[in-house]
Parts: C-alpha cells; sequence; structure tokens
C-alpha cells in the first residue's frame, strides 16, 4: 500500500532551494514579504500589506496562503533548524534584550526593518542591498504581489564582483 500525498508531503523537508522552484511565484512573494519589512517605516503599501499580517510569527496573508506559511515555517533555514524555531529563539533573545534595555521607556514593539527583516533576510539569503537596488524587482514590486501574465522571477542574482548587477525579472 503506497502512502497517501498527505503522508508523503509531511515527511518531505522543504529546503531554500525548493521554495525558489515552488508554485505560484512564492520565491516572488517571499522576497516582496522582505522588502515590505524594510521598507515599512516609509512606504504606505508596504505597511498596509504587513498590518493586515495576523499570524504571531509574521508568516502569513497577504504574502502567503495557510498551506504557504506552514511549508515554509517548517522550512529547514539554519543547519537542523526550521524557521519556525529560528524566529522563536531569536525574537526571544531580542525581547530579553529589550525588556533590559526598555523598561524605563516602555517600548517593547518589535521593529519590522531592524528585528524582522534580518532574520527573514539570512534565513531565505537574500541580500538586503541587492534586493532594494534591483530593477527588475522594483519593475514586479509595481504590480504588488501577483505576477502579471509573463511575467517571471528568477531572484535577485549574485554580484560576480564585475560591478553590474544581475537582473532579476525578464
Amino acid at each position: 500500500m503506497s502512502p497517501s500525498p498527505k503522508t508523503s508531503n509531511a515527511a518531505k523537508t522543504t529546503t531554500i532551494a525548493d521554495l525558489t522552484t515552488a508554485p505560484n511565484n512564492l520565491w516572488y512573494r517571499i522576497h516582496v514579504f522582505v522588502h515590505d519589512l524594510r521598507r515599512f517605516k516609509d512606504n504606505e503599501t508596504s505597511r498596509t500589506r504587513l498590518d493586515s499580517i495576523a499570524d504571531p510569527s509574521y508568516i502569513g496573508a497577504p504574502y502567503f496562503t495557510p498551506e504557504e506559511a506552514a511549508t515554509l515555517k517548517a522550512t529547514v533555514v539554519d543547519g537542523e533548524k526550521t524557521l519556525a524555531r529560528v524566529l522563536e529563539e531569536t525574537l526571544d533573545r531580542k525581547l530579553e534584550t529589550r525588556m533590559k534595555k526598555r523598561v524605563e521607556s516602555g517600548d517593547f514593539r518589535v521593529c519590522a526593518a531592524h528585528d524582522l527583516a534580518p532574520i527573514f533576510e539570512k534565513a531565505f539569503n537574500i541580500n538586503e542591498k541587492r534586493l532594494a537596488k534591483n530593477g527588475g524587482f522594483q519593475k514586479l514590486l509595481k504590480g504588488g504581489l501577483v505576477l502579471g501574465a509573463g511575467q517571471i522571477f528568477k531572484g535577485v542574482g549574485k554580484s560576480k564582483g564585475n560591478g553590474k548587477k544581475p537582473g532579476g525579472a525578464r
């Protein structure tokens, strides 16, 4: 008797490489999410999207379906650690530090750009500066979370050390 698809999917370990080829432009939406975290303060569209997230791990709609969110949280991003575990450990450390430093001010909020963005950038191997300067990505971003017909996102590329910026869209 062969295992049901549910069983085999649950047993599969998701990696970053799997996310880059995931259906429904998931890799693009991950980049939009990270971009929005960095731009929370100065971009109203980013702020609106992020403010609508109800999930305490910050991984949810409007960026990801419940199934995608579960996959992302279970993705191995640091040795054997899942993204959910890395988020929990990092935010716990940050909260502990904040408790010590911010008792007088009473400001214990998590900062999208300084606390969350670096966690996701590291987990997904996204370079903040390349993402911000990639013309192909910025062009796609004007259309929001959904790519138009014929639009393809292949990532922001890696620096080749020749001073030229690799393209991210076709």
